[in-house]
């Protein structure tokens, strides 16, 4: 009978063939919890550097510690949920990027590093999948990301200077292209992402907020005071991230896994910040 095995901080509702287990990933009980899975999807992850570790050293240790606290239950097949900031916002980004083109976080961002860095353990430990993922919206969206989206109504922010290209998707086709591709033991970076894409103005017309250019030095520094001050919930490492297009090419997953996006960027945004919160255990 096939079971599933979970790990994971937070408790969740007791559902058949789920077996779950609370722990810190880090734990060496969480590895053997996971012992000898046939296919390891690895979602966890630290998204936000908290304001008493602002260089980001506790989250690096976090994140690549309990990749390889996972990794050591020695999975048949990974499937890594990582990141299209992998790919950092650079003025000179293709448009849209495809996954040969090479990876170059963004300093500002240590997120994105640590998501590369999992790729490389992943990939060295078993036969893996790193879908770069774009930004996922949806019902059960970190509170933070649905802050920052609210905010969308008053200001949509941009660097001066700079192209914009933001990708938004929802999330029930990210966990299908998940599904897929721990399903159809795929292999490689395959981005995960809409066909569509949306400049600053674009996103201004969606939420009916106003553009607000300013330069790229001065909004780092403003997203880092903001945070520093408990104002919002992230500062230069992810405002950095609107610095360049950063808009990926999905087409591979298409090729690989079957799978294509059912709602486009646009949709999935304006959707998203007209609907309430709902409960993460829900």
């Amino acid at each position: 009978m096939n079971a599933i095995r979970s790990v994971a901080r937070r408790p969740l509702p007791e559902r058949d063939k789920v077996h779950h287990v609370c722990a810190d990933l880090r734990d060496p009980a969480a590895g053997r919890h996971l012992e000898g899975v046939d296919v390891l999807w690895h979602l966890g992850f630290q998204l936000w550097r908290r304001r008493r570790d602002p260089g980001g050293r506790g989250a690096a240790e976090v994140n690549l510690a309990g990749t390889a606290s996972v990794l050591a239950a020695r999975p048949g097949h990974v499937v890594l949920a990582s990141s299209a900031s992998v790919y950092g916002a650079w003025a000179d980004n293709p448009l849209p990027i495809p996954e040969a083109h090479p990876p170059r976080p963004n300093p500002e961002c240590p997120y994105a590093g640590q998501k590369l860095e999992a790729e490389r353990m992943c990939a060295e430990a078993a036969p893996t999948a790193a879908l770069r993922i774009v930004a996922v919206l949806g019902p059960h969206a970190d509170p933070m990301v649905r802050r920052a989206a609210m905010g969308y109504r008053r200001a949509v922010p941009a660097v001066r200077g700079a192209r914009q290209a933001l990708q938004f998707l929802h999330e029930d086709d990210a966990a299908e292209a998940l599904h897929r591709a721990g399903t159809m033991r795929a292999t490689g970076v395959i981005n995960v992402a809409t066909p569509d894409w949306l400049t600053e103005g674009e996103v201004a017309r969606v939420t009916g907020g106003r553009v607000v250019r300013v330069p790229r030095r001065v909004l780092l520094g403003l997203a880092e005071g903001a945070w520093r001050a408990g104002l919002v919930g992230f500062g230069a490492d992810r405002a950095v991230l609107i610095s360049g297009p950063l808009a990926l090419d999905g087409s591979r997953a298409a090729e690989v896994l079957g799978w294509a996006a059912t709602t486009g960027s646009a949709a999935v945004l304006a959707g998203f910040v007209a609907r309430p919160a709902q409960s993460r255990r829900s």
